[in-house]
């Protein structure tokens, strides 16, 4: 009978928690359909059931209502759970907990929360590490310091570091690129950090707070730091490392990198963890961050297999030597989150409950695991497209992926669907335009309706605010405004918004300084201070400033943005013998800041001291080397001469006295008569030019070229000249808009001056190289052209020129080598011819560069584009859609199409320029998402799915052949598009994918013969890389055949003509079919037929259209009609071929002879013709004047046509051509010329019949 009892208990127990799990099912339902009455109907039949879910489902159910007051029995039941912990660390930033108070700021509501929190029994070590350091920001925002650094003391965490840095992440690639710190933990010389300066290890002064911030180096910008070190283990042991970091990182133990996270996200202190095996004796634990924007901070404690913290290691700053290990010695093991491992299996043993996916989002979201966060939120959405909760919660997603379009779309499906939900409301009122686009009565029902959202008041009061400002109600605002200081006690960022509103709406700074004055006595907000001194500074009140900035010296002073607020306001009070003292103390927070070397030297030299204030000024210029304005002051104090100006013509006068009407010739409206190029190079990167060109006008060409001018210019640049220098030598200065210039009253035989400078400067790899190009040869004749070169002696200027020949004059001034080609008297080129190649292939070029060689170029981009190779969700669903079955049992060639035609069929290039950044594509995931992208966004993603499916594939730069083949000759990053190569069964395929209807394998004519550089995945290969030509590669010719049968009556023809493409000339015709409308379709048939047949006539219909093989073949058949009668020579009826396609045309041997050669790409795009004409003319009737057959070539280009009489009746003509792309030099034009006289000769041949 017990035993019956028994069972039958458990068997109860097990149905009311089934009905339970059904109810929170139903709950769930309806919250999740965004029907919060009745989610709240369901939730009440569970009240009194204290479970932890029924805790927290309330709480979820009262901020999805608006009610953000504290409920104080949450915390109660709450805090006696079994496992709060883990529900406490997952839920620590929702609303009723502690809220997202670092963005929010701290305030009453969860500062009592942590108080009721921090009294409970905590015996996760993360957990009670967290509390603690809460409760230390808490006791600094009360400006208790003490109870902050004694709080900060109890987390045992590693606080002894020394740091080093900053070194370049440019685009976001520093984080997998080598720096000598990895390999040095000290040395004797300083670290190249490239345009950043030279940077060694130094001490850190942050040895009393938990986490480590950089904020001393944020004055870089974007970078990588380096933190290192040495920890002291008296035997062999087992260490677990927790690590939290604000920055993407990589983290060794004795030189093993033992973790690595590439995700530059915020995370909390436990977000992740290793165990390693740590040897006896002295290790070294280094830590490298790449932040891409500011706010790089970490945190590191070294815990036993338990969570406890380790209390037999200690840990030093001082550099010691230290064990060289193996990976195998270490054996580190990434660890999982114990948080999110107990939502895991949470959600794993219950996968419909909600609850279990909100909690283990949210730990998720933690340590901004954003992508995990979306994998567990995904499967409900789908199930639940319309919640608000869910999506609410993915727009913090998606805001953490950068997808701030997905933001938008998430926000405004909300408002439309669920207009009466909070969430809209807050985003609305924080809408100033669109409160502003409300009448007043809108605006009225808007805010009553905001009021009876939430039950706090300060909402309610700040919606009176609104209305009563809109109102211009001055007595009622103050009120308001009263209301607001009150309800905001203990929220200092609220605080600061509203106390400054007494000054400028009434006026009134005595209230607003009294105000803040308490709020800087009770509280510890910079801001506050700042505030505060600003209205001290307006009452002239200098010491009351001095004072306030100081209040927290012995705090804050190894915090440098602290310092500097100091340092700028002695400055701006001439007090700068005071300054030193604080400038030197932040020089020892970081030795290498720029911004103090500055500062420093600014204080010297109005101490007189200017020896010393040029020295810091120098140090500071290595560090920051695009101040502009800092180099010119140093040259200023050491009165050192300008060498740039030495190297230039100053107010040419006359020089154009003498020069002008020299020049007898005149082939293009005006000639040279100066054309001169001067650059100054500096040896920490950068340089300055100064450009001057004169030119003489010699027709109403030149007037029309002149009348309006724009040099382009942008950035800071100094016109210095920019006059007519008419022929009397009186000077008309020219109207100026930046650097646009109107010339009036210009006229033949006058003289336009110009004459500026500007500077430049660069980061990244090539942050202190230079190249360029120069054209000394042009149309127009030239007087004198001239380019100079002053570059440091350590400087290796490599220079080529072509097309001709130009040896520099190399002279040496002090510590610069002054480089400098010249061409004198120059008579012009040759007159234009059509179809000549590029300028740059023809005229003489003079190419300069300090870059080593291609395989820099190869790296560099390879380091860039390393980091945006990034594998997530979205590509890996996008992956299991193209190979359902898996990639391994397909062939390479169809894996490869199968990812080509994804690519083609599913995305559109992009010419926007926000969706552009230069050189570094976008994240594939981004440009799925969007279905928008330019070259180097589909190239690489390209490469992420063909690496995915086990291929070998790279991109590759280009330089398309429409610049010529001399554009790049020495090394640059002067390419404009990027393509992928892949390997297909070991042969090279090179892909063009920003054409949506390119078919597989085919390259269009730009790409023919261009400049080609191909980027390794890994730039540590051994292999090198060199420039190449895209010449003879593995692609679809382009063959255009025709079947034309022609019937031919006394009066007219009729032709129908099968047509068929293949190769890249499919992309046009593959767009043109595209277009659903017919008659369009026709249409652009008919346009294209015109450009073919010479006679006139009337395309009747189009059929037979098909588009086969993902566009590799296209067909189509026309139907025209020529009405043209039939020429009779007595009894003889003569007819001509009506030719459907012309390998060759007259233009092309229209000049009579040629001083360039012809090239030929841009004259043909099609490998192969193949054309066959079946005549068929009455019956009764016979052909019998029939041409011979005939045949001829020229080098690589063959043309043949042949005649064969089928029938009496019936004459079929085949006609074959094969062209060349290469290029006809003008030696062998005569011949070339011959050959297309000989086809165009024989296809005007005429057919007789009787």
């Amino acid at each position: 009978m017990r035993k019956f009892l028994t069972i039958f208990c458990l068997i109860i127990f097990s149905f009311s928690n089934v009905i339970a799990q059904e109810n929170y099912e139903q709950f769930w339902d309806h919250l999740l359909n965004n029907d919060r009455e009745a989610a709240a109907k369901e939730l009440q039949k569970n009240k009194k059931s204290g479970s932890m879910e029924a805790l927290v489902l309330n709480e979820i159910l009262r901020v999805e209502t608006g009610q953000l007051k504290t409920n104080d029995d949450f915390l109660k039941g709450f805090l006696v759970k079994p496992d709060f912990e883990h529900y406490l660390y997952a839920l620590w930033n929702q609303a009723y907990v502690f809220d997202t108070y670092i963005d929010t700021g701290l305030n009453n509501r969860n500062s009592g929360r942590l108080k009721t929190v921090a009294k409970a029994t905590i015996n996760n070590t993360t957990v009670k590490d967290a509390i603690t350091y809460l409760n230390s920001v808490v006791a600094r925002n009360s400006n208790d310091w003490q109870a902050y650094f004694d709080l900060n003391e109890k987390i045992d965490v590693i606080k002894d570091w020394q740091y080093c840095g900053v070194f370049e992440n440019l685009n976001e690639s520093g984080l997998d690129r080598f720096y000598m710190p990895e390999k040095m933990a000290m040395s004797a010389e300083p670290f190249d950090a490239k345009s950043n300066g030279l940077v060694n290890w130094y001490v850190s002064k942050n040895n009393k707070e938990a986490y480590q911030f950089f904020t001393n180096h944020e004055e870089y910008g974007s970078g990588v730091n380096y933190a290192q070190t040495f920890i002291s283990s008296e035997t062999d042991q087992k260490v677990h490392f927790r690590i939290g970091c604000g920055s993407a990182f990589k983290l060794w133990l004795n030189d093993v990198l033992i973790y690595e996270n590439p995700e530059d996200v915020t995370t909390d202190m436990n977000a992740y963890n290793v165990s390693v095996n740590l040897p006896k004796g002295n290790n070294r634990l280094l830590l490298k961050t790449a932040e891409s924007s500011y706010g790089s901070y970490f945190i590191i404690a070294a815990l036993d297999e338990n969570g406890q913290a380790k209390t037999n290691l200690s840990y030093s700053s001082a550099y010691s030597d230290y064990n060289k290990s193996t990976k195998e010695q270490i054996q580190a093991k990434p660890l999982n989150n114990e948080f999110e491992v107990f939502f895991e299996n949470k959600l794993k043993n219950h996968p419909n409950n909600f609850f279990y996916a909100y909690c283990l989002s949210n730990a998720y979201m933690r340590s901004s695991k954003h992508e995990e966060a979306k994998i567990v939120l995904t499967p409900f959405y789908e199930k639940y497209p319309k919640s608000s909760l869910i999506r609410k919660m993915l727009t913090g997603v998606y805001s953490l992926e950068g997808d701030e379009a997905t933001v938008k779309e998430l926000a405004d499906n909300i408002e439309l669907e669920d207009p009466n939900y909070y969430l809209p409301l807050v985003l609305k009122i924080a809408d100033y335009q669109a409160l502003q686009r409300m009448s007043l009565d809108e605006l009225d029902s808007f805010l009553n309706k905001f009021k009876k959202a939430f039950d706090l008041e300060v909402f309610n009061i700040t919606a009176d605010f609104m209305y009563n400002a809109r109102q211009e109600d001055r007595v009622k605002l103050k009120r308001n405004l009263n209301d607001l200081i009150r309800v905001a006690q203990g929220n200092t960022r609220l605080l600061l918004r509203y106390i400054p509103l007494y000054s400028i709406l009434y006026e009134d700074d005595d209230t607003t300084i009294k105000l803040l004055e308490d709020l800087n006595d009770d509280h510890f907000e910079y801001a506050a201070v700042k505030s505060l001194a600003r209205y001290y500074e307006k009452q002239n009140k200098k010491d009351k400033v001095l004072k306030l900035l100081t209040k927290d010296m012995s705090h804050m002073q190894e915090d440098n943005l602290y310092l500097k607020a100091i340092i700028d306001k002695l400055h701006n009070y001439q007090e700068h013998k005071k300054s030193l003292e604080y400038i030197d103390m932040a020089l020892d927070n970081f030795p290498y800041s720029f911004q103090m070397m500055e500062l420093k030297g600014d204080a010297l030299l109005q101490l007189d001291r200017k020896k010393e204030a040029i020295d810091f000024y120098e140090r500071s210029l290595t560090h920051n080397s695009a101040h502009k304005s800092l180099r010119k002051k140093i040259r200023d104090l050491k009165n050192e001469p300008n060498l740039l100006n030495e190297l230039v013509l100053e107010e040419a006068y006359d020089f154009i006295k003498e020069k002008r009407g020299t020049i007898t010739e005149n082939n293009y409206g005006f000639n040279i008569l100066l054309d001169d190029v001067n650059y100054e190079l500096y040896g920490e990167g950068g340089g300055r030019y100064r450009f001057v060109y004169i030119y003489e006008i010699t027709s109403d060409n030149g007037v029309e070229t002149f009348k309006e001018y724009d040099l382009g210019l942008s950035g800071g640049y100094d016109i210095i000249k920019s006059e007519l220098v008419k022929k009397d030598g009186s000077i008309v200065p020219a109207e100026k808009s930046g650097s646009s210039f109107v010339f009036s009253g210009l006229s033949i035989g006058d003289v336009i001056y110009i004459d500026y400078e500007s500077s430049f400067s660069s980061v990244g790899r090539f942050y202190r190289d230079f190249s360029d190009k120069y054209q000394f040869e042009a149309f127009h004749p030239t007087v004198e052209s001239t380019m100079q070169v002053l570059a440091p002696k350590s400087m290796n200027l490599k220079y080529a020129s072509l097309n001709g020949t130009l040896e520099p004059k190399i002279t040496e001034k002090g510590d610069m080598k002054l480089y400098e080609w010249s061409m004198l008297d120059f008579k012009g080129l040759p007159q234009g011819e059509s179809y000549m190649p590029n300028s740059v292939d023809v005229a003489n070029y003079l190419h300069v560069s300090t870059i080593k060689d291609w395989n820099e170029i190869s790296s560099w981009y390879s380091d860039l584009v390393r980091s945006r190779i990034e594998v997530n969700s979205t590509v890996e669903k996008v992956f299991s859609e193209l190979f359902p079955n898996g990639h391994k049992q397909l062939s390479e060639e169809e894996r490869v199409k199968i990812i080509y035609n994804y690519i083609r069929n599913n995305f559109n290039y992009s010419y926007v320029s926000f969706r552009q950044s230069g050189f570094v594509p976008q994240k594939p995931s981004k440009t799925i998402k969007t279905s928008l992208g330019d070259c180097k966004d589909f190239s690489t993603l390209f490469v992420t799915l063909a690496n995915l499916a086990e291929l070998d594939s790279n991109l590759v730069l280009i330089l398309t052949s429409d610049y010529g083949q001399n554009e790049l000759v020495l090394p640059s990053t002067d390419f404009n598009h990027c393509i992928a190569k892949v390997k297909i069964d070991g042969e090279e395929q090179f892909l063009e994918l920003t054409d949506k209807y390119l078919p597989f394998r085919a390259l269009p004519r730009s790409l023919a013969g261009a400049t080609a550089l191909e980027i390794p995945f890994n730039s540590d290969t051994d292999k090198t890389f060199d420039l190449f030509k895209l010449t003879d590669v593995k692609r679809e010719k382009a063959v255009f055949t025709n079947n034309a049968v022609i019937k031919v009556s006394p009066s007219h023809m009729d032709i129908e003509m099968a047509t068929e493409f293949k190769g890249h000339i499919n992309s046009y015709y593959a767009g043109l079919l595209s277009e659903p409308n017919f008659e369009v379709k026709k249409q652009a048939i008919d346009e294209d037929l015109q450009g073919r047949i010479s006679e006139s006539f009337v395309l009747e219909d189009v059929t037979n259209i098909e588009r086969l093989d993902d566009d590799r073949i296209i067909k189509f058949t026309t139907h025209l009609k020529i009405d043209k009668k039939v020429n009779k020579i007595g009894g003889l009826h003569v007819i001509q071929l009506p030719i459907v396609s012309r390998p060759y045309t007259s233009d092309i041997i229209s000049e009579e002879d040629r001083n360039y050669p012809i090239e030929y790409l841009n004259y043909e795009n099609v490998d192969v013709y193949v054309t066959t004409y079946d005549i068929i003319i009455e019956e009764g009737q016979a052909f019998s004047e029939i041409p011979e057959d005939a045949s001829f070539s020229f080098k690589d280009h063959s043309y043949s046509i042949s005649y064969k009489k089928v029938l009496p009746n019936h004459l079929r003509v085949e006609v074959n051509s094969s062209p060349s792309i290469a290029n006809i030099n003008p030696e062998d034009y005569e011949a070339f010329k011959t050959y297309v006289k000989n086809v165009l000769e024989v296809e005007s041949a005429f057919i007789g019949y009787k």
